[in-house]
């Protein structure tokens, strides 16, 4: 009886292992795998991208494109041009002008400025004793312990200055040729006018003679003659010059009669008479007063001279004569 129930209970030991060894392998397949000679094929893909995923649908898996935060550029405040304070021009001091003008003399060799200040710009320079007009006084650099500078052209001409020491109201003593405004006929060959625009003179050459000498008035600081050796290729007499400046510029003149000229130069470069002035000669060319056809100044260009010296002169010099001009 004990025999029995020993196996009876072995036995029924041995079927509950059996049993639990068969629900281990149905519940748990893996561990059947694993013991498995056989391997099954493996999935190719992503299971989370797969349409199904252990025997269920999965969800699509949808791809959120995040679109970049666009970059706001801050608005930039238009930029304001700073335009520079501009520098007010200096205030010209005025003019003093003179009731009437007033002749006066330079004492030494004399700068005319445009501007009452020692750096303005060089218009002309006069000889000593040069004539001089003075329309008025202007307070302008200080020179030897003075401001005053003279005014020396009229209100409707180009500003042009002296400075006041270098004037004096004594006239100096009449110029006299002493030979050195002569010039050296020796050298010449031929007939020669020969013209000194230093000494405002002429000095008329013939053949290595000296022939005639006399003084001359040339161009005016802004219309200086032109220096260089020139021929006469044209007289008329008589004739009329007519302005090539119009009306209004300060360079116009009326239509003029001319007794005696001789062209030495195109674009009416002439040696001809001037029967408005009364005096030649060494100030003549820049501003100054005649003493009888009051104020006046060089030409425009021309050499000029008394209508008895431009007669002399007119039968003397033939076509092709010699004018040299200098310095």
């Amino acid at each position: 009886m004990k025999n029995y129930v020993k196996t009876f209970l072995l036995s029924a030991i041995v079927i509950m292992v059996l049993i639990g060894t068969a629900l281990f392998v149905v519940v748990h397949p893996f561990a059947a795998q694993a013991t498995s000679n056989t391997t099954k094929p493996v999935a190719t893909g992503t299971a989370i991208s797969a349409p199904y995923a252990d025997g269920k649908k999965a969800t699509p898996t949808h791809t959120v494109t995040t679109q970049p935060t666009p970059t706001v550029k801050a608005t930039q405040a238009p930029t304001r041009t700073i335009q520079p304070t501009p520098t007010p021009a200096p205030i010209a001091p005025a003019v003093q002008w003179n009731k009437a003008p007033i002749t006066e003399y330079t004492t030494s060799a004399t700068n005319v400025r445009s501007a009452p200040y020692t750096n303005s710009a060089i218009v002309s320079t006069l000889e000593a004793g040069a004539q001089v007009t003075v329309y008025g006084t202007i307070a302008g650099e200080t020179v030897s312990n003075s401001l005053t500078w003279y005014r020396v052209s009229n209100r409707t001409s180009a500003p042009q200055y002296i400075y006041s020491g270098l004037l004096t109201t004594n006239k100096p003593a009449p110029v006299v040729n002493t030979g050195e405004n002569n010039a050296n006929c020796a050298t010449t060959d031929g007939k020669t006018v020969d013209v000194n625009l230093s000494a405002q003179w002429a000095t008329f050459c013939d053949n290595g003679q000296m022939d005639n000498s006399f003084p001359i008035t040339s161009g005016q600081p802004d219309l200086a003659t032109p220096t260089g050796t020139y021929h006469v290729f044209t007289k008329l007499s008589p004739t009329t010059f007519y302005s090539p400046w119009p009306v209004g510029s300060p360079y116009y003149y009326e239509p003029t009669h001319i007794n005696y000229a001789l062209e030495f130069r195109e674009g009416g470069f002439f040696l001809h008479d001037a029967w408005w002035r009364s005096t030649f000669g060494p100030g003549t060319n820049v501003p100054h007063t005649d003493p009888e056809y009051g104020d006046m100044t060089g030409t425009h260009g021309c050499v000029v001279m008394s209508t008895a010296q431009a007669a002399w002169l007119y039968s003397w010099a033939p076509i092709g004569t010699t004018v040299y001009i200098h310095y």
